[in-house]
């Protein structure tokens, strides 16, 4: 007879469920802050009891019908996940929220785990994927390949080889019978759709393999969980139909391996179809071929014995191709032409990428191998590759032959990533990926030798893909990224000329083109993408002569001394002929600068409508003689108590960093655009807008600074800044976000940026801010004032650190009031809000310090002496020296005597798979490259030069000398040559 309540051992369901009415007071802690009762140990302790009541009792429950103490305590279990949000004396609203979820499902999947119903845990699954891919979707348009998707799929139109004919057709019917959201958001939903359906033929294809449900689960979750397959489940892109078609025929392959071929010479071409479907979505579908025809031998005994099955099997493969057909057909409706065979070849087979293909990488570039283990790496840790692993040799032993299949198609996909040489090279391996998931739950069968035991393994191997995807949620959460849609319809709300051209980068065509395209905004303008630089300049000459405008929103080289050029907001107006008047808009003045240079004019709006956190400024110059040494142009905001850095800290040239003054006609006008950060302000004040010109690289302290105007700034939106998440009460100030810099040089400021609430700005004024090495705080009792009614605000400060190096933490106090640091912490007298570190750039001799963000420690070529139309070998070593979220482009470039590029190289580091914004702050990066050099070389010397930019600004960083002052944006190695004949 079974113990009524109350039983010791209910315990096992109590404790895990107190945690979780912790972790849920918690996170509502944060998610309501300031609500200050919420932090409370009264009510903290009350909710937590109630949640140790309920599991209890419902422990109790499941023990009476399961009569198993381990069966009714495994859905507990995960409650345990939260104990890492509650021992974080830091914020993270996002880790918070992801654990508590994760906790929740895994407690579901346990408690139906034993159901002996397999749709229960498909469902469990689905509900799972669905709540990670829809609140981080993003619901505008992407970039790249995503974007042309979103533009081209609604119209019918022709994307880039290999066309993908089923995935366009797939999605104009998304875009039909979804009745909700954008274009943009409907294919961005069609791949989450593609998605869960593949992870249902991963959970079907495990639960073949393993026979058990729960390993099955483990393996289709823990793929879930990936960085690469979730960043395609949320973003139109042809990859998780592509998973879907691998998957499903891995699935038939494995059942007829397992429970046999079908009957009926009928079954057999649903294999063969797959396959030529598979094709039309993706080419790389090929490498299925080999393990289809290992299984068709293993099978060969079951073959119908006549030529018309054979016949049946290649037209049911050749049937689905037939979608191809849809290539010739829209392009003659979208372009008036016929394709031609020629061109309709070379598109399906992808020709134009054929140079990206080298297959006999894995033989002659090692490197290759490391590029490729880091993307398994990062996607699975060295433990979760590991545990992979030891499934893989467990089912080897059980099943070579279905295992034999399916580390087959995982050497196809990973030799064919080995070999391609493009930059989102994860997402070809993702087919790899998915067979290491499979292999994930196997283990739980071995160590699992009770069959109750098997969910609690499985379900537990689970832990380390959820703390993975815990770390990965910020970088892969796009919900709030507009897709530059902001800046794009500001720019197409510009006077641009009609019919005019935009020449774009990769990335802004993107906003424009899709505003034009799905909105219908500025229908004139030809709006145009190109694959190289000569390409640009071609196009950009053909259409200045035939009397059209041109703009660019991309940087190219080599327009000075040619043609005119001006902003027109972040746009570039290139023109045969200079322009000598002023837009009637413009506010006139008179200020004169060195070199005869006059600024005669300008446009200011304290909130620019290309990003609200900024302002948007646009200066008109006016040279009247030739100006023979470049100035450029450094501007900066100061009202006296409060001064910005130059903006930018280097200088840049006029015109968007394109038009050297040295290149002006005397008497044009030269309109010159900056987007300028906005000072931080709690509220309104005046300010002064300062600009200098001088030679680059002038230090702070050299530049002659000039009145432009004085105008009212407004108070910073608190939601337009980023600060690092912070909980703490002080005085009456409620502190809900600090941003400071890591590390910072000895005897500079350090600034501090600040979010939260407060009743007025001067009680901001009031707090005190500290470094200490070990801070000690005496108890003081803290109540809020009794008016508490407390507004949001943003702020910026600086604090002065004349503090030998060391690691210090930010300390911050209200003098006449005690604080609380967060969650149940006790009233003290301040608080603990950051942590910085003091020291110069930690360079080994020789290094070269990159904005203080990155060294390079190394630089090696090849050879020093150069071969006409030959190759450079450049093996750069970098070091990582701070955080970064940004990930900056490296250039390679080699410069003949008079500076011209004879060969350049524009890449993210290693092959264009480690962007910077991954690096972790004190890691090394070997990082290679091959420069191209041109045919023409002329004997002579030559030069190497190496540095970083941001695509988007395409700014440069700063080389910064020993004291942290920019000196120059590269290293530069001289001695290279080119012999002159013997």
């Amino acid at each position: 007879m079974q113990s009524r309540w109350p039983n010791p051992l209910a315990l096992l369901g109590a404790v895990p469920a107190l945690v979780l009415g912790l972790a849920l007071t918690r996170l509502l802690y944060d998610l309501l802050f300031p609500l200050p009762w919420l932090g409370q140990p009264l009510p903290v302790a009350s909710v937590a009891l109630l949640f140790a009541v309920a599991g209890a009792l419902v422990w109790q429950s499941l023990f009476r019908r399961r009569h198993n103490w381990l069966a009714a305590t495994l859905p507990f279990l995960p409650f345990y996940l939260n104990l890492l949000t509650l021992l974080d004396p830091a914020p993270d609203l996002a880790r918070a929220r992801f654990l508590f979820a994760a906790a929740l499902w895994l407690s579901c999947a346990a408690a139906i785990a034993d159901a002996r119903r397999p749709w229960t845990l498909l469902v469990a699954l689905l509900i799972g994927a669905a709540a990670l891919y829809l609140p981080t979707m993003p619901h505008t348009v992407g970039r790249a390949d995503t974007f042309e998707f979103q533009v081209v799929a609604p119209r019918l139109g022709i994307v880039h080889p290999t066309g993908y004919p089923l995935y366009l057709l797939l999605g104009k019917l998304f875009t039909l019978i979804i009745p909700v959201g954008s274009p943009a958001w409907r294919l961005n939903l069609a791949s989450a759709v593609y998605g869960l359906a593949a992870l249902v033929f991963v959970y079907l294809l495990g639960r073949a393999l393993h026979g058990r449900d729960a390993p099955a689960l483990a393996g289709a979750a823990a793929l879930a969980l990936t960085p690469t397959f979730w960043s395609q489940a949320i973003e139109a892109e042809v990859y998780t139909l592509h998973l879907l078609f691998v998957a499903a025929i891995l699935f038939l392959l494995v059942r007829w391996l397992r429970q046999g071929p079908p009957s009926g010479a009928r079954g057999w071409l649903l294999l063969p179809f797959l396959l030529g479907l598979g094709l039309t979505n993706h080419l790389t579908t090929v490498f299925l071929l080999p393990p289809a025809l290992l299984t068709l031998f293993y099978l060969r005994r079951a073959w119908p014995r006549r030529l018309s099955f054979w016949a049946g099997m290649l037209l049911a493969f050749l049937l689905p191709l037939l979608l191809y057909a849809y290539l010739p057909l829209r392009w003659a409706a979208v372009n008036g032409e016929p394709m031609g065979w020629s061109r309709f070849w070379d598109w399906v087979v992808g020709g134009r990428f054929q140079g990206a293909l080298q297959w006999l990488a894995w033989w002659r570039d090692p490197a290759r191998y490391a590029v490729v283990g880091r993307l398994f790496l990062a996607e699975w840790g060295w433990f979760g590759l590991a545990w992979a692993a030891a499934g893989w040799l467990l089912l080897l032993r059980r099943q070579p032959r279905a295992v034999t299949v399916l580390l087959l198609a995982w050497l196809g996909y990973t030799f064919y990533a080995l070999n391609y040489y493009v930059p989102d090279l994860s997402v070809f391996l993702l087919p790899a990926q998915l067979v290491i998931a499979i292999g994930w739950g196997a283990v739980a069968l071995w160590l699992g030798r009770r069959p109750a035991v098997v969910p609690a393994i499985a379900l537990a191997a689970l832990i380390a893909p959820i703390l993975l995807a815990a770390a990965q949620w910020s970088a892969l959460d796009r919900s709030g990224d507009d897709g530059l849609t902001t800046w794009g319809r500001a720019v197409l709300a510009l006077p641009l000329e009609t019919g005019a051209a935009i020449l774009a980068d990769s990335e802004k065509i993107a906003p424009l083109y899709y505003l034009q395209q799905a909105e219908g905004v500025r229908p004139d303008l030809d709006i145009l993408v190109l694959p190289d630089e000569a390409t640009y300049r071609a196009e950009l000459d053909a259409r200045l002569a035939q009397g059209q405008a041109v703009y660019l929103a991309r940087f190219l080289p080599g327009l000075e001394g040619v043609y005119h050029l001006g902003s027109l907001g972040p746009l570039l107006a290139v023109r045969e002929k200079g322009v000598r008047e002023m837009p009637a808009s413009t506010t006139p003045t008179a200020l004169s600068f060195p070199q005869n240079i006059h600024l005669s004019g300008y446009q200011l709006q304290p909130q620019s409508p290309y990003d609200p956190a900024h302002a948007a400024l646009t200066l008109y110059w006016r040279a009247d003689a030739p100006v023979n040494e470049n100035q450029y142009v450094y501007i900066r905001w100061t009202n006296g108590s409060i001064t910005t850095a130059p903006l930018p800290p280097t200088g840049r040239h006029p015109a968007n960093n394109d038009y050297p003054t040295a290149a002006w006609e005397p008497g044009e006008i030269v309109a010159d655009f900056h987007d300028l950060p906005r000072p931080i302000l709690p509220q309104d004040a005046p300010f002064q807008l300062q600009v200098a010109l001088a030679p680059p690289f002038t230090h702070p302290d050299a530049l002659s600074w000039q009145v432009v105007t004085t105008v009212t700034m407004p108070a910073t939106d608190p939601q337009q800044l980023t600060t690092q998440p912070r909980r703490a009460l002080i005085g009456p100030v409620a502190l809900t976000g600090l941003d400071a810099p890591a590390q910072i040089r000895p005897q500079t400021p350090l600034p501090l940026t600040l979010t939260g609430f407060a009743p007025d700005p001067a009680s901001l004024a009031r707090l005190e801010w500290s470094l200490s090495a070990a801070p000690e705080f005496s108890p003081r009792a803290f109540a809020p004032p009794p008016a508490f009614a407390p507004r949001p605000f943003a702020w910026s400060a600086t604090l002065d650190t004349d503090l030998p190096p060391g690691t210090y933490q930010i300390v911050a106090r209200a003098p006449d009031s005690g604080a609380r640091c967060g969650w149940l912490r006790p009233s003290r007298a301040g608080c603990v809000v950051g942590e910085v570190t003091i020291s110069g750039a930690p360079l080994p001799p020789g290094a070269t310090n990159f904005g203080d963000k990155i060294a390079l420690l190394q630089a090696d070529v090849s050879s020093m002496t150069l071969t006409p139309g030959g190759q450079l070998g450049v093996d750069l070593t970098w070091q990582a020296l701070a955080p970064m979220s940004e990930n900056y482009t490296v250039f390679v470039q080699v410069l003949d005597a008079e500076d011209r590029i004879v060969g350049q190289v524009d890449a993210w580091p290693l092959q264009g798979t480690f962007p910077t914004g991954q690096w972790q702050p004190g890691q090394t990066v070997a990082d290679p490259y091959v420069v191209s050099l041109a045919p023409d070389l002329r004997p002579g010397p030559y030069r190497l030069q190496v540095g970083f930019y941001l695509l988007a600004t395409l700014q440069r960083l700063p080389v910064l000398d020993a004291g942290g002052v920019p000196v120059d944006d590269h290293y530069l190695l001289s001695g290279l040559e080119v012999r002159g004949g013997e």
